[in-house]
């Protein structure tokens, strides 16, 4: 234990090691990469070197980055470093409504409130009658009553293995979590510009980000799995996030609308987290958004992309903060009710609000 807090420690107080490495990296608009503006905030470092040590003895955990108005201030690697790349999982579902939202901008497409077969050929599809009332804005927001079947990835046609069973309820109607709905979504995003959701976010997301180095696994006809899929390094996702924290501004670029940016993160359907599947997230009034998860930390909303095992990149605007968690995806349940617990009810508070 000694020895974990002398290097906690050190990496909240120190200046980094290998300052060549690190310039190069971009959390917009600046970085004080020495961490020589830490002491001068209201943080209380106490707290904060209380709250992270409790993390970082944690088994399952691979690593955990923290960027607080836009300075990275803190980053433990259990396992692997910063070249490393973790399995994200669906995190993937929030990369996706990201490039969703950049066709708008763009006006490749005028909404989201296109029927997907503008696009997709149902006809030869069980039900087409009732799946042509599909519209693009039901599976960013997983209400289109497609089944939660994830052995899609393993059909030699996975579109039609998910478009082939009956759907749960009229498009619409209600809310489940569904990995396949998000994989029709990129087939509609591939559909729409002619290139795969991975080719696309590369030029037009992850390039901007100086995110390079990725992997996003596809099906077998060589659609971006929309489930889940990208790995990506600590630092990118914190780089995503910060993009989000800041309301799609990147240095000089506006690279998401800040209309898209608030409108994905906000409730639109809710409910309450803290029991069944989502027991490890706070038990509050929580919400998901289009392909975001919503929860609230006191009387403020705080958006969340969430992957399987305990992957989190965790944002409260409100602070212009950005925590970002990868864990070994066999990850127990008590491991991530432990984790969320410090870091929803603990750590986020240690950070002041802007204006406070």
């Amino acid at each position: 234990m000694k020895n974990v807090i002398a290097i906690l420690f050190l990496l909240l107080f120190l200046s980094c090691q290998d300052k060549s490495e690190l310039v190069t990296e971009k959390f917009q608009p600046t970085i004080d990469w020495n961490l020589s503006n830490i002491d001068t905030t209201d943080i209380k470092t106490a707290d904060l070197k209380a709250s992270l040590e409790k993390i970082v003895i944690l088994d399952d955990l691979r690593s955990i980055g923290i960027v607080y108005r836009n300075q990275l201030i803190f980053e433990h690697y259990s396992i692997g470093d910063s070249a490393s790349k973790f399995p994200v999982y669906s995190i993937t579902k929030s990369v996706l409504s990201a490039i969703v939202g950049q066709l708008i901008d763009q006006q490749i497409i005028e909404n989201e409130y296109d029927k997907i077969d503008k696009y997709l050929d149902l006809t030869n599809y069980k039900d087409p009658e009732v799946k042509t009332q599909i519209k693009i804005d039901h599976l960013l927001a997983m209400n289109s009553g497609i089944q939660d079947d994830t052995n899609y990835i393993r059909s030699n046609d996975p579109i039609r293995y998910i478009l082939d069973q009956d759907l749960l309820y009229q498009p619409g109607g209600w809310w489940n979590y569904s990995s396949a709905g998000t994989h029709v979504l990129s087939a509609v995003f591939s559909e729409i510009t002619n290139q795969s959701a991975e080719n696309y976010a590369k030029e037009f997301l992850f390039e901007p980000l100086g995110i390079t180095d990725f992997y996003w696994q596809s099906d077998i006809n060589g659609l971006s799995n929309g489930g889940w899929g990208l790995s990506l390094r600590l630092r990118d996702m914190l780089k995503f996030g910060n993009l989000y924290v800041n309301k799609g501004k990147w240095e000089d670029s506006q690279l998401i609308s800040k209309s898209w940016i608030e409108k994905s993160t906000s409730k639109i359907s809710t409910f309450r987290s803290g029991s069944g599947a989502w027991d490890y997230l706070p038990d509050n009034e929580s919400g998901y958004g289009y392909l975001w998860w919503v929860n609230s930390i006191g009387n403020k909303d705080v958006f969340s992309a969430l992957g399987y095992g305990g992957q989190y990149i965790i944002l409260d605007d409100a602070r212009r903060l950005v925590i970002a968690i990868t864990s070994n995806e066999s990850s127990t349940r008590n491991y991530r009710q432990k984790i969320s617990t410090i870091v929803f009810s603990e750590l986020i508070t240690i950070f002041p609000k802007l204006g406070t």
